[in-house]
């Protein structure tokens, strides 16, 4: 999803790291994938789905961020914690190898409904610092530790609740996409929904 109209426009699917999986799967095992804009979900979507695909050499300066060696280390200072790894972090490929009990490979929204349901009362989150505040907010009765205090998406922080209101209230950031264009990338993204 996080890519410009440009590039859905010749896309055939958008998707998620929540609904990665279920759109690789649902594409014909004869059919070659070019995976953009993330190398490590590509990676990620290769162990899990067991499908060899072209992998994009980009990343989330934020979650690339994330170091094996973050996740080493509270691997060793929290032993009681659960660790939940966001499958875009440069961290992700370690936390497979090692992966334990204690390691979950999850979606931003699998995050918050597995600390939800799971027994443990501590977890190391390893993605964007942001969704820390959520887990708390939805999961108070839980600790919730950032994998990396300084996975901080400056990009993200732009976006306010009081910008989102200023542009539906007073017409303001207003963004153009010519309509042809539009039109192409609203299909791969109507493909994706259409998976489920």
């Amino acid at each position: 999803m996080n890519t410009t109209a440009e590039v859905k426009a010749e896309s055939d699917y958008c998707c998620t790291s929540g609904n990665a999986r279920a759109v690789i799967e649902a594409i014909p095992a004869d059919r070659e994938i070019l995976f953009l804009p993330d190398l490590y979900l590509g990676l990620w979507l290769e162990r899990v789905t067991g499908r060899k695909l072209k992998i994009w050499l980009g990343e989330c300066h934020v979650h690339a961020g994330i170091r094996p060696a973050d996740i080493e280390r509270w691997t060793a200072e929290a032993p009681d914690a659960e660790l939940l790894v966001h499958p875009e972090c440069g961290c992700a490929s370690q936390a497979m190898a090692f992966a334990n009990d204690r390691t979950r490979i999850l979606s931003t929204e699998g995050m918050v409904d597995y600390a939800r349901r799971s027994e443990k009362k501590r977890f190391v989150v390893a993605t964007e610092t942001g969704i820390l505040h959520r887990l708390g907010k939805e999961v108070p009765e839980k600790e919730f530790l950032a994998a990396r205090e300084s996975a901080v998406c400056r990009f993200m922080k732009m976006i306010t609740l009081e910008k989102a209101r200023d542009s539906l209230r007073d017409l303001k950031y207003v963004v153009t996409v010519e309509p042809e264009l539009a039109e192409r990338a609203r299909g791969a993204i109507d493909r994706m929904v259409a998976i489920g």
